[in-house]
């Protein structure tokens, strides 16, 4: 649902639990020795979508990959990481987020009965796939590989997960350079205003802000 206006270093390692694992390396930073996000646990075959978020945040959101101003709420060593647990951190955090969105299921769709006519498609706007995107977000989020003509030419069946906007690749990748150009202007994950996902609203109706970040800060390397 959507609101408008969403390590490296030497030293030794102890597994701790199959939501990651820290050790301590001789730079004071924390090394990775394994981790599971929370859709996996399920479905295994869920790991390319763990996968696909630690692409994109590594090439493509350096403000993700940086740090948020308040990403200590979600994992307090953040800050500390190296570069394996950061990107396993995001993975664990979209995990949670697409969970409260769509239930982890890429097909999703909801009609947004507020929200008008997508100028795209000509319908009311339908927040679609694993973070409910619109296909209208192409016009600002032009980095969003969403293509309403070919999908409407090629896969008339609006659950087909064929269609670009349902592809996990292109809908993670898209959802998360929003989140990056949110956090690149405002600084934060969580906002009062201005944010994409009301999941993520300060004080929404629809927050899950406690719930998202219970599942973060139980990643063994997020904690104290």
């Amino acid at each position: 649902m959507i609101i408008s206006t969403l390590l490296v270093g030497c030293g030794f390692s102890t597994m701790l639990s199959d939501n990651g694992s820290t050790g301590s390396t001789d730079n004071g930073s924390t090394s990775v020795t394994s981790f599971v996000a929370s859709w996996e646990k399920t479905d295994s075959s869920r790991r390319a979508w763990s996968d696909i978020v630690r692409q994109v945040v590594e090439t493509k959101a350096e403000a993700l990959y940086q740090g948020p101003t308040d990403v200590a709420l979600f994992c307090p060593m953040y800050d500390r990481l190296g570069k394996e647990d950061r990107l396993n951190f995001w993975a664990e955090f979209v995990s949670a987020v697409s969970k409260f969105e769509s239930g982890w299921k890429a097909a999703t769709r909801f009609t947004e009965s507020t929200m008008g006519t997508d100028p795209i498609t000509g319908k009311q706007v339908v927040s679609e796939g694993l973070l409910q995107l619109s296909y209208q977000d192409v016009q600002w989020a032009t980095f969003c590989e969403f293509d309403w003509k070919n999908d409407n030419l090629l896969y008339p069946s609006l659950a087909d997960g064929r269609r670009s906007i349902l592809n996990p690749q292109k809908n993670l990748s898209c959802g998360l350079q929003i989140l990056n150009r949110q956090v690149k202007s405002k600084g934060a994950i969580a906002l009062s205003t201005g944010v994409y996902w009301s999941v993520l609203k300060v004080g929404g109706t629809y927050t899950k802000l406690t719930e998202i970040k219970a599942l973060t800060n139980a990643l063994a390397f997020c904690k104290n």
